[in-house]
């Protein structure tokens, strides 16, 4: 090896370590000093994979018939009570009832009613986990024993829903989300055990959208009063809830949320997916197993380095042979890395990797323009002792 590429080498390495010292720096500031505040929120509810989504599931006509949304709009106890005895009688696997009855003073007997179908074993009831605070059904309904936490988000620097928790410590029990207990009903205990939920629903899981309610079947009461048999509910996961008045309305906000799907995946507007359709997602890819693998930070921090590294290298030649247009090589080489790590990004994330590209990014800009204070400092440390190197 000449004595030249043995010292761009060493160089190199040095530079980028330096080069890593400062983008980890940064990195600290950027989260916790006051003055990045208005960026890290102005980019917070901003990710390109949204982009992604928006276009590949703004017109879906793929509906799945395993999971069956049953709207119960704006419709009163008594109308909820026949609508949920409706579906048992169809022998569902599963019916998940994504409604909080409040507590009121006086029981009717349609709350008598409606207490002894929420006791059918099939039946999984949500309650409210938000800040410390929970709310459940009216004690009356005696539904804690079979209720999962209907948390949605987990990040509250972000109203966008792109993750989800399966399984988590509240109020010093081990508690279960609803959409995982409803996969965990219809899954047998050999897949479930298989697909080794109980340790990574622990963890932050990226949600692999399926659609809008559009994608799964969805029935609204008026379907139950045109057909009162509805046969193919047998051995089916049926989720109660709202989903607006009439279904899928744009302008109905109530229980709603931003996610990936959004129409707008910049600047946008309107919440565009309701919480029992969110809910069907997330337990869709549970019993297909589909979950995403999300690449480590140790990994990333990894890739980072190795880019940075070679840029280095890229950088110090060009800037030693090409001294008139060395900045615009260097420009033109950051742009087509940087278009072909968001292509790569996008190939893994389609194949169920998840890997952040910003980091590297951010490095190998970093790394282009740093390398020049490592050629100051080794001329200062030339006039203190004798130090070669590739850099003049």
């Amino acid at each position: 090896m000449k004595k030249k590429t043995k010292l761009l080498i060493r160089d190199a390495f040095f530079s980028t370590i330096l080069s890593c010292i400062l983008l980890l720096v940064l990195s600290i500031a950027f989260l916790n000093i006051r003055f990045f505040n208005p960026f890290h929120k102005a980019f917070s509810d901003f990710s390109f994979l949204d982009i992604y989504y928006s276009e590949k599931f703004n017109n879906t006509d793929k509906v799945n018939s395993d999971i069956i949304l049953v709207n119960i709009e704006n419709h009163d106890r008594e109308v909820i009570a026949n609508l949920l005895d409706a579906i048992l009688k169809e022998d569902p696997k599963v019916v998940g009832f994504d409604i909080i009855l409040e507590e009121r003073p006086e029981k009717t007997k349609v709350d008598t009613f409606l207490a002894k179908l929420l006791q059918n074993k099939k039946i999984i009831t949500a309650f409210e986990a938000s800040n410390s605070n929970f709310i459940y059904n009216d004690s009356f309904f005696k539904t804690k024993n079979n209720s999962g936490f209907a948390e949605y988000n987990f990040k509250d620097n972000t109203a966008v829903v792109r993750e989800f928790i399966g399984k988590k410590l509240l109020n010093n029990n081990q508690e279960f989300s609803f959409a995982t207990l409803i996969a965990k009903a219809y899954l047998s205990k050999k897949k479930w055990k298989k697909y080794e939920f109980d340790e990574k629903l622990t963890k932050l899981q990226t949600i692999k959208y399926t659609g809008n309610y559009e994608a799964f079947l969805n029935l609204s009461l008026d379907d139950f009063i045109l057909n009162e048999n509805k046969p193919f509910l047998k051995d089916k996961i049926v989720i109660v809830g709202y989903i607006g008045t009439p279904t899928g309305s744009p302008y109905d906000i109530q229980d709603k949320f931003f996610t990936p799907l959004n129409p707008s995946p910049t600047g946008k507007s309107d919440s565009d997916m309701f919480g029992s359709v969110l809910h069907a997602n997330i337990v869709n890819m549970l019993i297909k197993n589909d979950l995403k693998h999300q690449v480590s930070l140790i990994w990333v921090s990894i890739i980072t380095f190795i880019c940075m590294y070679f840029s280095t290298i890229l950088y110090m030649k060009w800037n030693k042979k090409y001294k008139i247009s060395y900045r615009t090589r260097k420009q033109t080489f950051q742009l087509i890395f940087a278009i072909t790590l968001f292509a790569l990004v996008i190939w893994l994330y389609k194949n169920d990797i998840i890997l952040s590209p910003f980091p590297i990014i951010i490095g190998v800009i970093i790394a282009g323009s740093y390398f020049k204070y490592y050629k100051h400092l080794t001329r200062y440390i030339n006039t203190k002792r004798k130090w070669k190197t590739y850099l003049k």
